[in-house]
């Protein structure tokens, strides 16, 4: 998913909630190549979280700070069959 920013600002957190069907990672990122595979993501990894496999409902709310410009876009990467999420940048 591809979020493009409306105005510079800093997002202090990342809101995300999810319901998964099998094990998987979601990560947020400044880059629109997924990290997920890879163990030592680079700097564009902004954080990511892994799903348990089940379909159990998880919230988290992650500190971040992100600074961002007008037009820049921010991905929301992630694995994993049938997972479903919500994420909010606040």
């Amino acid at each position: 998913m591809t979020i493009q920013i409306q105005g510079s600002q800093t997002f202090r957190n990342w809101s995300l909630s999810w319901v998964n069907a099998a094990a998987g990672k979601i990560e947020l990122s400044t880059s629109p190549t997924s990290q997920i595979g890879t163990a030592q993501p680079d700097t564009s990894v902004i954080a990511r979280v892994s799903c348990s496999a089940g379909a159990n409902q998880v919230s988290e709310i992650i500190p971040i700070n992100l600074p961002v410009k007008a037009f820049q876009n921010i991905y929301v990467h992630c694995t994993g069959a049938g997972n479903l999420a919500t994420s909010v940048l606040t």
